[in-house]
Order: structure tokens, then C-alpha cells, then sequence
């Protein structure tokens, strides 16, 4: 399909393409099976920039735009989505650093996540109450010399094997400041790891905060109480990359179902010249095309400065639904053939799965557009 965006970021995604296929793809099925994304990896995501999209270079970043960050996750997603889901953990602190940090902390810490030398990690999402705001049970109580923090955090993304987080809390105020934790903080524990059924490469786990000690420098921004603006205006961007990905999940789905279907000969002929196979692809390619286009208007509108919260709810309920549909009829190209352990659709149809759940379910991206749709006059 002609391709819609501007020649440079085209010139970029076609050095990604290169570097992609060229250095991820033959690692993909190993990551799933072992659980682990090599850390060979990262010098050459840093080589091209790719921690620091779409970050300013005053500040360390590549100079990128949302729209470049989008077509480099969906060249990513091509061939190992699973390390776009990694690069998204990364680029969400990164976010929260630039836009809600203290100068000292932002100098401290934001230029090594932009150029990939260190990692951080977010932690929201708790035991029982998921990312329910109103309901943090996490607690952060004032001690000699700073804070002390104690409680639980769950699903948290790539904390096992980084410098720092961002974690969230309640104070005795009922507040809820952000802290920056370094993960060798003493009581500061990465707990079980939990294992998916998707994205498997990725680090998932339990942390534990056993009366963890920050000095008043690890307040985020310097203020106690909820940052509901910075976090309106970070959190939606996650859903940027996220679709990203998807799209390029699509489109090795595609890739891999026409490939099949030229090389399978039934009754004398490749099944490709069958009407039926014609039906399955050309919904495939639709779906794909529809999903690719909504995903660069919503980095567009990100681009703009607009907060794009709704086209960016709009865009992650259509392209993950689409996503997993585009999957299911791959299988269906492929028949029993793939659904057997190790097959490269069976492995994307689980991968799918899990991004309809990451970055808010389709139901909360539903409700998300039904409150747009109640404000319109």
C-alpha cells in the first residue's frame, strides 16, 4: 500500500526494517520459548535512537516525533513484538520524568533512559485493586530524613533487571505523590515473576516495599498530592506505541497467511487461487490498512499538542480488536498447521491477547469514548 508518511520518516522506518529483520527476527521464537529478551538488544535499539523518541535533544532525546516513535513500534512489532513492548515501559517513565521532575532529577536520571544505558520501571498497578487510583492501598509516611514506603505493587513491567522506578503511593494527607525508588534501595524487594501467555519475553512482576527509605529528593516534582494532569497527559501515549506494534503484528500475520498460501497445493493448486483464501486475506489486508492510518492520525494529533485522549481511546479499541480478528483468520489460512506449538502465527495470536488487555482494556476504551461522545453539543 502507498505509504502515507512524510519521506524522512519513511527513510527512518526503512533503516529500522533493515536493523529489525536483520538482528530480531531469528531471535523472536527464542525469546518466547526462553522467557527472556537478550540484552543484546539494547545497544543496537540505542543505535538508532530508539529509547529516545520522541524526546527533545536538550534534554537527551532523538529529536523525534509520535509519528516516527509509531513507525518505528510498528517495524518492530513486524518482527518481535514483544521488544516494543519493552521500549514502551521505558518511554512512559521517561514521560512522567520529563514532564513532572525536578530539574535535578530530570538531570539526574532522564538523559541514561534516552540513550538506553539504564531502564526504569512503572509502578501503578496493585493487588486487588489494579490501577483504581481511588482505591492505592500502597502507603508512603514521612521518616527522618525523607520517606518510608510499604506495600505491594502487581504487573509490573521490566522491573526485575532496571536502576529505577516510578511508583505511586498514598501519604497520610491522602494524597498520592510519585516517588523515584532506585531498585537497590534497602527493602526493596522484586517479588514472583509472572509468567503470560503472550509477549513472553516480557519481565512481569510482584514488588514488595518493606518500609523502603527515599530521601525528599525522591518526590517527584518536589510536591506530594495527584499529578491527574501529568498523568492525562503520559499515560494515553503508551496507547501510540502499543497500536504500533499492533499494526505490525498484522502485518506479519498477512505476510505469513499469503506466504502459506502460495506454497499449499490442494486438489492441484496453491490455495491462494481460491475464492475463500481471497475473502480471508482481503479482510486481513483491510483491517490492517484501516488500522495503520488511525494509528498515524492519533500520533499526528499527538504531534499537534492536542491531548488526543479520545482518538487515542478510538484508536487502541479499533486496532487491538482488529489486530486479534487479523490473527484469527491467519490461523484460519493456515488451518491445523497453525496451531502447533512454535508456529510463528500461533505465537502472534498470543502475543495479540495480551496487548487487548495492556495500556486499558477495550471496556475502559469504550467508556473513554462514551464520555467524549456525552460531552458533544
Amino acid at each position: 500500500m502507498h505509504s502515507t508518511l512524510p519521506p524522512e520518516i519513511e527513510s527512518f522506518r526503512t533503516t529500522v526494517r533493515r536493523m529489525a529483520k536483520g538482528n530480531f527476527r531469528d531471535l523472536a521464537a527464542g525469546v518466547d520459548e526462553g522467557q527472556l529478551i537478550p540484552a543484546s538488544v539494547r545497544p543496537l535499539l540505542a543505535e538508532i535512537g530508539a529509547f529516545g523518541l520522541p524526546f527533545p535533544s536538550e534534554v537527551g532525546g532523538s529529536d523525534g516525533s509520535f509519528l516516527a516513535w509509531a513507525a518505528l513500534q510498528e517495524e518492530i512489532g513486524r518482527v518481535m513484538p514483544v521488544l516494543g513492548f519493552y521500549l514502551q515501559a521505558n518511554l512512559l517513565v521517561a514521560g512522567i520524568l520529563l514532564e513532572s521532575g525536578t530539574d535535578e532529577q530530570v538531570r539526574q536520571w532522564l538523559p541514561a533512559l534516552l540513550d538506553g544505558s539504564k531502564t526504569g520501571f512503572m509502578a501503578f498497578t496493585q493487588p486487588q485493586t489494579g490501577s483504581d487510583i481511588s482505591m492505592m492501598t500502597i502507603r508512603a509516611r514521612r521518616a527522618k530524613g525523607g520517606w518510608s514506603i510499604s506495600g505491594k505493587k502487581m504487573w509490573i513491567s521490566n522491573a526485575a533487571s532496571v536502576a529505577m522506578g516510578v511508583v505511586y503511593a498514598r501519604d497520610p494527607d491522602d494524597g498520592l505523590p510519585m516517588f523515584l525508588v532506585p531498585t537497590d534501595a534497602p527493602g526493596f524487594r522484586v517479588g514472583q515473576r509472572i509468567e503470560i501467555m503472550g509477549l513472553r519475553g516480557t519481565e512481569l512482576n510482584e514488588l514488595e516495599f518493606e518500609n523502603v527509605l527515599v530521601p525528599d529528593e525522591a518526590l517527584l516534582g518536589g510536591k506530594t498530592g495527584i499529578k491527574t494532569a501529568i498523568l492525562r497527559k503520559v499515560m494515553p501515549i503508551g496507547k501510540i506505541g502499543i497500536c504500533a506494534v499492533c499494526v505490525g503484528l498484522m502485518q506479519s500475520c498477512l505476510e505469513e497467511a499469503t506466504r502459506y498460501a502460495k506454497q499449499r497445493v490442494q486438489q492441484g493448486h496453491p490455495i491462494i487461487d481460491f475464492q475463500a483464501i481471497h475473502y480471508l486475506i482481503a479482510e486481513m489486508v483491510a483491517a490492517l490498512e484501516a488500522s495503520r492510518q488511525m494509528v498515524y492520525w492519533a500520533a499526528f494529533c499527538k504531534d499537534q499538542s492536542a491531548d488526543a485522549i479520545t482518538e487515542l481511546a478510538t484508536t487502541k479499541l479499533f486496532v487491538t480488536n482488529a489486530a486479534m480478528r487479523v490473527a484469527r483468520l491467519a490461523v484460519s489460512v493456515h488451518g491445523v498447521y497453525d496451531i502447533a506449538k512454535g508456529a510463528v502465527v500461533e505465537r502472534l495470536l498470543r502475543d495479540v491477547q495480551v496487548f487487548e488487555l495492556f495500556e486499558g482494556p477495550s471496556e475502559i476504551q469504550r467508556e473513554m469514548v462514551m464520555c467524549a461522545v456525552r460531552d458533544i453539543q
